[in-house]
């Protein structure tokens, strides 16, 4: 398990081979995100000053820094291209996750954006999107069939082939569903029997997390290796985010991540 201290204001950045942990200055109407000294990005909107604004997620790719942020009204997701302008998309209330595909971020919605407020964004309703990020052009992604028996979207992971979505449905059960980027449809729905709290992948295989453990499982969601992460690493951990091959732990001082791809 790698561990890397935090500054006053970090935050773990994905990246398909590997994260690293950033710097970031907020002021007015301006975030700055930093590696060492260097500025990767400044991004300015109004929103930033907002006193309710945070950080949530960060992707970087080789040309895109993609940032899932919020303010006390809604979610946000903003893509910095080193050769394009900053864009903005207003996702709603309840976006919890994405992934980065391409030019596609395919974003998921928890019980409260699907079921929130009159005042939030038709879209959240959707459980599951994808957004073009250079024409802004958004496609839901789950058929009525699915959406009917559907009380959450909890956790998203992609192999490069298939993205695996975590559900909750109305009867109790969880289950899986995996969306073919070839086909464009959602297929192998799968029931499990035991307890998820997020998934995450490491070439063609998928890994599904609860607690201090990381399964390996198959198609299937059979579990066929278990990873047993340090329980006083866990229970000092006040958040888990997970992304590409990596599982991150953060506790008041440092991230301890599980870099799978390694083990």
């Amino acid at each position: 398990m790698l561990k890397i201290k935090k500054q006053a204001q970090s935050i773990y950045a994905f990246k398909e081979t590997g994260g690293e942990v950033l710097n970031f200055q907020i002021e007015k109407n301006c975030l700055k995100l930093f590696s060492g000294e260097e500025i990767l990005c400044e991004i300015n909107d109004e929103r930033i000053s907002n006193r309710y604004f945070r950080i949530n997620k960060v992707i970087l790719s080789d040309e895109k820094i993609c940032i899932l942020c919020n303010d006390d009204t809604y979610n946000y997701l903003f893509i910095s291209c080193m050769t394009r302008e900053t864009f903005k998309y207003k996702l709603g209330e309840g976006a919890i996750d994405f992934v980065l595909v391409n030019d596609e971020a395919y974003i998921i919605y928890s019980e409260e954006g699907m079921f929130g407020s009159e005042e939030n964004l038709p879209i959240a309703e959707l459980g599951l999107i994808k957004i073009d990020i250079f024409t802004g052009e958004i496609t839901g992604l789950l058929d009525d069939t699915i959406l009917e028996t559907l009380i959450d979207v909890e956790s998203i992971s992609c192999n490069n082939k298939t993205i695996r979505i975590l559900c909750y449905e109305d009867n109790g059960d969880d289950f899986t569903l995996d969306y073919d980027l070839t086909s464009k449809k959602v297929r192998n729905k799968v029931v499990i029997n035991y307890t998820v709290d997020g998934l995450v992948s490491v070439g063609d295989n998928f890994y599904a997390c609860y607690r201090n453990r990381i399964y390996k499982v198959n198609e299937s969601m059979e579990i066929t290796e278990e990873i047993i992460i340090d329980k006083k690493v866990y229970d000092e951990a006040y958040a888990i985010s997970t992304g590409y091959s990596e599982v991150v732990l953060e506790s008041e001082n440092e991230f301890n991540i599980v870099q799978l791809s390694k083990l």
